[in-house]
């Protein structure tokens, strides 16, 4: 078994993730960044060198009470086999895609961590 991967019942689960936290540059963006989401941006991280799986998750507000709503809009989730393969991947990515991605956000950041159990 790939020594990057840990499993969990009948998933496997990879070790290293990315995350990008993701504020829209406007609300009204919202229809239009999820479909392209859908129809471009998960196609095109899925391809991704590197890329085990990927999601997008729409933050709706806190679970708990006195707890203030999280800055970000969504929160891109990024399944790696490595880090290095990743960055790699991301400097072959069309312009035009990431003219895309920076036509609908307004800021982000992006991060990478591994699971702690």
């Amino acid at each position: 078994m790939n020594p990057n991967y840990i499993r969990h019942e009948e998933t496997t689960v990879s070790e290293n993730i990315v995350f990008f936290l993701t504020r829209l540059s406007s609300k009204e963006e919202q229809e239009a960044y999820e479909s392209w989401v859908r129809e471009t941006d998960v196609p095109t991280a899925r391809g991704l060198p590197g890329v085990n799986n990927y999601r997008v998750v729409r933050l709706e507000g806190p679970v708990m009470d006195g707890v203030s709503s999280p800055p970000y809009d969504y929160i891109e989730i990024i399944e790696i086999s490595d880090l290095e393969t990743y960055q790699n991947g991301l400097s072959g990515v069309d312009p035009e895609f990431l003219a895309q991605f920076t036509g609908f956000i307004g800021e982000f950041e992006s991060v990478h961590g591994c699971v702690v159990e």
